[in-house]
């Protein structure tokens, strides 16, 4: 078996390793697959002299990847430091997302604390991997003011229109009675 090292952030390892694996495997998702094998193909120096003076004390963690034996004789086995800060970046992006969703989800049922003391608990975040103060100011940063997700409020919507149809084909609610509450609805 190839490998190659990847140093990354305790919360970018924790979210690799839930999702692909200790050494992680991308092949179950052909498009980080194909991102981390073009890392190896062309390694990108373009950014090389902005990150010259770049100090991995925040990649305090390293995970072994797994490659093909045809991509470590095609492709090689090292990344370059622009290399491992995009495809960093690229993984770090996904595990915010899954943070802002799955914390707007929990937030349905249960105050802000509540829901990202859930998240860190049922994904494996703890407090030394990724703070709770920390994920709580990556969500406020991510979600716009108004902008956040209701589940609940989404749901109770779908569910009111299938209802009310069903109700109007039985004749129980006449075509009526529902414009007459959709029309307050479009008011609230």
């Amino acid at each position: 078996m190839f490998t190659v090292e990847l140093p990354v952030k305790p919360y970018v390892k924790q979210y690799i390793v839930l999702n692909y694996g200790n050494p992680a495997d991308f092949s179950s998702n052909k498009y980080i697959n194909e991102r981390f094998r073009k890392c190896l193909a062309k390694p990108s120096m373009r950014e090389a002299a902005h990150y010259k003076n770049i100090s991995f004390s925040i990649h305090s963690q390293t995970i072994k990847i797994k490659i093909t034996q045809d991509d470590f004789y095609r492709y090689g086995w090292e990344l370059t430091i622009t290399d491992i800060i995009t495809f960093g970046k690229l993984i770090e992006s996904q595990a915010k997302f899954l943070l802002h969703n799955m914390v707007s989800f929990y937030m349905t049922i249960m105050n802000e604390r509540d829901a990202i003391l859930a998240f860190q608990n049922n994904f494996g975040f703890t407090e030394d991997i990724w703070p709770f103060e920390s994920i709580k100011k990556t969500y406020h940063r991510t979600t716009g003011r108004g902008e956040k997700i209701s589940y609940t409020k989404d749901l109770s919507q779908k569910l009111e229109n299938l209802i009310l149809g069903n109700l109007s084909r039985l004749g129980t609610v006449s075509p009526k009675a529902i414009q007459h509450y959709e029309n307050l609805k479009k008011t609230d």
